[in-house]
């Protein structure tokens, strides 16, 4: 098993919330996701690119873009360096679109949902950093997490994929999760719905690595 990383997800829809949850744990991670939601693609919305206060330069940012036209979002977005997590099931060409978000200087990840089998992305595992496996319908915070998906998890690590997890992970789906293979962990509610968010990243880190 890699060493454990714990990405706290950002889903929010203004700007202050944006900040607070981003100050809160920036001190304790190295990395973050930042959701990013069409209304069309997920039946959610969320800030829009053009209003997301700055980030710490310390942290390596994911954007988890369920849209419908992600590319697009990519050109908004604009932050070189970042790790732009593209929904397998929102590509034409999937080969074209990690192409072209390289070249935009981003890095790629490909997200596949509940429904969607790993054969779809298995052509590009060269080419991208890693695989994002719901564990959840994408769309809202705070749903079940679907241990199924460890299945998922176990065949894309066998295939020397790095693989995070996201959605509905907390105490104990985080140790189920790592021990099929997840070694990046994205945690949202677990982190931010309790008092002390940097107890929370402890904990699940923990339990994780238990």
């Amino acid at each position: 098993m890699g060493k454990i990383e714990i990405v706290p997800a950002i889903l929010v829809k203004d700007k202050e919330d944006f900040a607070r949850k981003i100050a809160a744990v920036a001190p304790h991670v190295s990395r973050v996701q930042i959701d990013v939601m069409d209304g069309k693609f997920v039946p959610n919305e969320t800030l829009a690119p053009e209003k997301f206060p700055p980030i710490p330069s310390h942290l390596l940012v994911e954007y988890h873009l369920m849209v419908q036209q992600p590319l697009e979002y990519v050109r908004r977005i604009g932050k070189k360096g970042a790790i732009y997590e593209l929904h397998i099931e929102s590509l034409g060409d999937p080969a074209a679109a990690i192409a072209s978000v390289k070249k935009m200087g981003g890095h790629v990840a490909l997200a596949i949902s509940p429904d969607t089998p790993i054969s779809a992305i298995i052509p590009y595992l060269p080419q991208i950093e890693h695989v994002l496996v719901m564990t959840v319908y994408p769309g809202f915070s705070g749903q079940k997490y679907l241990p199924a998906m460890e299945g998922k998890m176990r065949a894309l690590a066998k295939l020397g994929a790095i693989v995070e997890v996201d959605g509905g992970v907390g105490l104990g789906s985080a140790r189920t999760a790592a021990a099929a293979g997840a070694t990046l962990l994205g945690v949202a509610s677990a982190i931010f719905a309790q008092p002390d968010v940097a107890r929370a990243i402890k904990g699940i880190k923990k339990d994780a690595e238990g």
